[in-house]
């Protein structure tokens, strides 16, 4: 399968583009998110399919929204996770 990376770098620059402009105007927190899904699945379709590497990506991203992630709440630290509890009570 042929992937137009040309054509998806220049959506992802846009949806970048689009984030940086609606974290400044304020914009919802599912507005944001609609636009970080966008933004990680166009990155993934490229990691993927297009060969494309992390730091072919991160060379675009970088000087549009800098060294902000995309990735959907914060990591905890594998010792402070209570394997006691069930799975579905631990993420309440």
């Amino acid at each position: 399968m042929k992937i137009p990376t040309d054509e998806l770098f220049e959506s992802l620059k846009f949806g970048y583009v689009d984030y940086k402009e609606s974290l400044a105007s304020g914009a919802s927190e599912v507005d944001l998110a609609y636009i970080m899904g966008f933004c990680r699945s166009i990155e993934q379709i490229l990691n993927v399919y297009g060969n494309v590497s992390d730091e072919t990506i991160l060379k675009i991203k970088k000087p549009i929204i800098g060294d902000r992630s995309f990735q959907l709440g914060e990591k905890k630290s594998l010792k402070d996770i209570d394997y006691e509890v069930p799975t579905f009570l631990r993420q309440k």
